[in-house]
This record gives structure tokens, C-alpha cells and sequence, in this order.
């Protein structure tokens, strides 16, 4: 018997209509009453150069056994669980059990393997997620002592879940201060300083004099609020300015 996509379709329109982040996560707990999802992570990578970059990543879960849910938390698992560090590397969905034969484990993915083994959560995929700017997210979601659901419904929590990470990109990013307004020649000049090109490279290649590729460095550096080229190439490809 074919699925109903209802309930997707009524996710995807919630997705889109959400306003804020709780209407988003309503929106997704009803469309997990009707999938063999029992528990659910999320995690959002902010790329390197954001506004939002510190170091951290954004957590958001519900169905785990607490003391897990605690100890993953505290201790930072997401550093050694091995689907979520590697998920920007898939194309496809994980499952839980097939964590155990990634090549090139680490002893710390391992050690976080057995320990996760050992909660007796039973099945679940890991969903990789991509988003603007290299916005990424990892999704896990668990199906505890059930059966793997259907390949059928794989796809579609695949599809639901990174529908959802664009929704949540949306609704960060209209938070987030608002985007640097840099001009056609002041992202041209980026775009030469994130591919390690010398001022006097620049000022070549362009056909410019080194004082003027110099001042629109500076200008970029202002607009950017950084203070070195590094910075403000990876704020720049952060913020969809270089390609």
C-alpha cells in the first residue's frame, strides 16, 4: 500500500509558513506522530566567518533517554559521534548500525559507538543537511526497538529533514545582522584575496595600482568588521560573497 504524503505536505507548507522557531518545531512534531519516529536531533553548523560562528553548534533534540541526552550535551559527543562529524561528506542517509563500518574510525568514534551501543536506542539514520553558504546540519532520527521503516519512508524523512534545515536557515538568517553591502569591484577584489592572491597580484590582474586594490581592501575589511584577510575571505565566502 502507497504511503499518504499528507502529512509531508502538511510539514513542507509548515515549513514554509513557520514564523519563529516554535512553529517550526510544532510543525515537525506532528509530522513525526505520523513516521516510526520515536526520537530526533538536530544539529546546525554556522560556517566559519558567520556572524553566528563562536565555536558552538545548536542543538536541538526530543526522545532520548535523559541521562544520554545530558551526558551528549555536557560532554560534547557530537565532536567524536561519527555521523555527525563526517555528515557534510554523505550523500545519503546513515543508519545507526552502519556507523561501525566508516572507514578510518577514530579510537574517540569508537569509544562513542560503544557508548551509544550501550543505551539500547535501538535503530535510527543519520540524515546529512546543506544549506546557503555552506550552512550545514546533521539530522538523527531514531525508530527506538521498531523494524527500519520502509525505503519509501527513508526518502521522505530525507526529504523532511532538509526542508527543515531550510526553514531553520531562514528563520536564523532573518536574525542575524543583515547581509554587508559590498560593491561589484569590492567583491571582485575578495574573491582574488580568498584565492591567496598578493595586493600586487590583484592590482595586475585587474589592472589597478596597488594603492587603490589596497584602499579597496580596506574598505572590505570596514564593511566586513574584520581586521585580516583571512578573516574576511571566510566572511566573505560565509556570507555568499565568494564562490
Amino acid at each position: 500500500m502507497a504511503r499518504d504524503i499528507e502529512p509531508l505536505r502538511q510539514f513542507f507548507r509548515g515549513c514554509r509558513d513557520a514564523a519563529n522557531f516554535l512553529d517550526l518545531r510544532v510543525a515537525s512534531a506532528n509530522y513525526f506522530e505520523a513516521t516510526h519516529v520515536v526520537m530526533a536531533s538536530y544539529i546546525h553548523y554556522p560556517p566559519v566567518g558567520a556572524h553566528d560562528f563562536d565555536g558552538q553548534i545548536r542543538v536541538g533534540e526530543f526522545g532520548y533517554p535523559e541521562a544520554w541526552r545530558e551526558t551528549y550535551l555536557a560532554e560534547k559527543l557530537h565532536l567524536c559521534d561519527p555521523l555527525a562529524r563526517r555528515a557534510v561528506n554523505f550523500t545519503r542517509p546513515y543508519f545507526w548500525t552502519e556507523a561501525s563500518q566508516l572507514p578510518n574510525l577514530t579510537p574517540e568514534e569508537r569509544h562513542y559507538l560503544q557508548r551509544a551501543t550501550a543505551q539500547n536506542m535501538g535503530e535510527g539514520i543519520g540524515i546529512p543537511l546543506f544549506g546557503p553558504a555552506g550552512r550545514n546540519g546533521y539530522a538523527a532520527l531514531g525508530f527506538g526497538q521498531s523494524e527500519r521503516p520502509p525505503a519509501d519512508e527513508v526518502l521522505e524523512l530525507q526529504a523532511a529533514a532538509q526542508m527543515g534545515h531550510l526553514a531553520y536557515c531562514r528563520l536564523l538568517l532573518k536574525d542575524l545582522p543583515n547581509g554587508t553591502n559590498l560593491s561589484a569591484r569590492e567583491r571582485e577584489i575578495l574573491r582574488w584575496v580568498a584565492r591567496g592572491r598578493t595586493n600586487s597580484q590583484i592590482a595586475e590582474v585587474l589592472d589597478l595600482s596597488r594603492n587603490t586594490v589596497e584602499t579597496y581592501i580596506r574598505r572590505c575589511f570596514e564593511k566586513l568588521d574584520v581586521n585580516d584577510r583571512v578573516s574576511a575571505a571566510l566572511r566573505g565566502i560565509a556570507l555568499g560573497m565568494v564562490d
